[in-house]
């Protein structure tokens, strides 16, 4: 079983530097250099960024190749990557987490847990990212004689996946209350988080090992659809 996990837009400051690199180097360099030559004053059109955020990413890109490299499970501070707790493994499940977790991502194409990553802005809403990533992601897999992915991100990362080739199964968290259910966001980043950190633990390899009950939740699969459900 393959998992993709999805990177965040937070950074961890005191997250550790690294000499890693990623796999689509060339790849990220070459967009790079395209976002380089963008006006500034574009920045927050094409980024979809707020005012106090244009500087920061234009200096993200104009010092890229200067820039330190992090690990990547311990830069990310979202709150799926908060929830897992990355610097709480010992080096036997570090070593399964990066043998089994991929994080898709619109700079770096596919991003191996220790891999080491520069600051960046930059998601899937841009169309040229998905046209230049998608048949490198599935070639990858497929290269690897990947078969079962799981994916622990949402939709605007999984759609990457084409299903023709992969068995892809989707893992939401659904809260209902009164008979009015919901998926909500900052509940599914936390609970794929804690969901990812449970899997690594207890090094499950196959869809089926799944915990039928998981903090409350319960869970059915319809179709390849992973749903786990509360009642409160």
């Amino acid at each position: 079983m393959t998992i993709i996990f999805a990177p965040t837009k937070l950074f961890n400051p005191e997250a550790k530097t690294t000499e890693n690199k990623t796999m689509f180097d060339t790849v990220t360099t070459s967009i790079v250099k395209e976002i380089q030559t963008i006006n500034k004053a574009d920045y927050k059109t094409h980024f979809k960024l707020s005012d106090n955020l244009v500087d920061t990413v234009f200096d993200y890109y104009h010092n890229f190749e200067l820039n330190n490299r992090f690990t990547a499970f311990d830069y990310y501070l979202g709150e799926s990557f908060k929830a897992f707790n990355y610097n709480e493994l010992d080096d036997k499940k570090r070593t399964y987490l990066n043998d089994n977790v991929y994080i898709i991502d619109a700079l770096y194409g596919v991003i191996k847990p220790l891999d080491g990553i520069k600051p960046y802005r930059m998601d899937f809403t841009l169309k040229q990212s998905k046209s230049v990533w998608k048949d490198l992601i599935n070639d990858y897999f497929l290269s690897k004689g990947t078969k079962q992915i799981l994916s622990l991100a949402s939709k605007e990362f999984s759609a990457l996946i084409d299903k023709t080739k992969f068995d892809l199964y989707e893992v939401s968290f659904i809260d209902c209350k009164e008979d009015v259910c919901k998926k909500i966001s900052v509940f599914n980043k936390q609970m794929r988080g804690t969901l990812l950190r449970y899997i690594v633990d207890h090094e499950i390899n196959d869809v089926s090992g799944l915990p039928k009950i998981f903090l409350g939740y319960h869970l059915t699969v319809v179709d390849k659809e992973i749903n786990y459900i509360k009642s409160v």
